[in-house]
């Protein structure tokens, strides 16, 4: 019998088990009533039945959704010979179905399916072999989040201890989100290698260039002075005038994000009259095609993909938009 056959038939025969409790529990509620209807008659009461009172067994049974069966809790595992294997279909098949399970199921994203730790359990549980029980929830906030904390921690350390070799380059992010929480990032680079420091919640604070220059001051002194050879910033002009004091106190050097001044080009070309009204018109033109259920669906047939697509930054988007408007109008 082929997978899909013996999958079908499972579910066949739950079905028939299903209904025929359902048979069994109708006919015991309504038969009791019907008997205890014809014994009141029977003694010349004039007194109606009496309601039967809904009990749990009287309700309607709630079937839930067929899931996998439970390998590792059966008391049947054991380990399969060859001839079971094949006689069971393709193993890399079951396992498949089985990983598949866990993904859709569970809402977890198929890229995960790539993750090099995933692919470690599984080839771990392969070694482990039959008899090994997956940990609990418990183990995993406390046991052995404590063990991932202390490698990590290590690893930190033993990175740190580099850095007064080849000393290294403190990059300074900061960004405000949808809530208005603002958080300014530390990071350190050194050969060739990034760490996450620290992050400072500068929500209630007013960021200005002392301020900014006090808290990048503090990275320094915690990275160490003689260690620091740059410091990366965005062009904001408090960022601007703290680089350029910290450069006075120290032997570094300060230099501006890459990024945020090409964002700033892009977003002081936007602002020329010639070239503001031709993003003005392909964004009329953009938002009357996505209004357009109709009109958007040919478009994605005939041109074979999206006008709008997100850009590395903000103001990068426009000039993106249009250089696919463009192309759209050649096909």
């Amino acid at each position: 019998m082929f997978p899909d056959e013996r999958d079908d038939y499972r579910s066949a025969i739950d079905a028939s088990k299903a209904s025929e409790w359902k048979r069994e529990q109708e006919a015991r509620i309504f038969g009791g009533r019907s008997k205890r209807g014809k014994g009141s008659g029977a003694g010349g009461s004039s007194q109606p039945p009496q309601q039967v009172r809904r009990t749990q067994s009287g309700r309607e049974p709630h079937y839930k959704l067929l899931v996998a069966p439970s390998l590792y809790k059966s008391s049947g595992a054991k380990q399969k010979n060859i001839k079971d294997m094949f006689e069971e279909g393709s193993i890399r098949e079951k396992m498949g179905r089985l990983v598949s399970k866990f993904f859709i199921y569970d809402n977890m994203p198929p890229h995960k399916a790539d993750s090099h730790h995933f692919k470690n359990k599984i080839i771990g549980a392969q070694e482990l072999g039959v008899g090994a029980q997956p940990p609990s929830t418990h183990e995993i906030r406390h046991q052995y989040l404590e063990i991932e904390y202390k490698e990590m921690k290590e690893y930190v350390d033993n990175f740190k201890n580099k850095w007064d070799k080849y000393c290294c380059t403190i990059i300074c992010d900061g960004w405000t989100g949808p809530t208005r929480l603002s958080i300014i990032n530390f990071m350190v680079y050194c050969k060739g290698r990034t760490i996450f420091l620290k992050s400072v919640d500068a929500s209630n604070k007013i960021k200005d260039h002392q301020y900014i220059y006090g808290l990048i001051k503090d990275v320094v002194k915690e990275v160490g002075e003689k260690n620091v050879v740059q410091i990366i910033t965005d062009n904001g002009f408090a960022f601007v005038k703290a680089g350029k004091k910290l450069m006075k106190k120290y032997s570094l050097f300060w230099t501006p994000c890459a990024a945020h001044c090409i964002d700033l080009i892009f977003k002081d070309i936007g602002k020329k009259d010639i070239v503001a009204s031709v993003i003005h018109d392909g964004k009329a033109v953009t938002n009357f095609i996505y209004n357009h259920g109709w009109l958007l669906s040919q478009i994605r047939e005939v041109c074979k993909g999206e006008i709008v697509r997100s850009g590395a930054t903000r103001f990068a988007t426009n000039h993106i938009a249009l250089d696919s408007l463009l192309k759209k109008i050649k096909i």
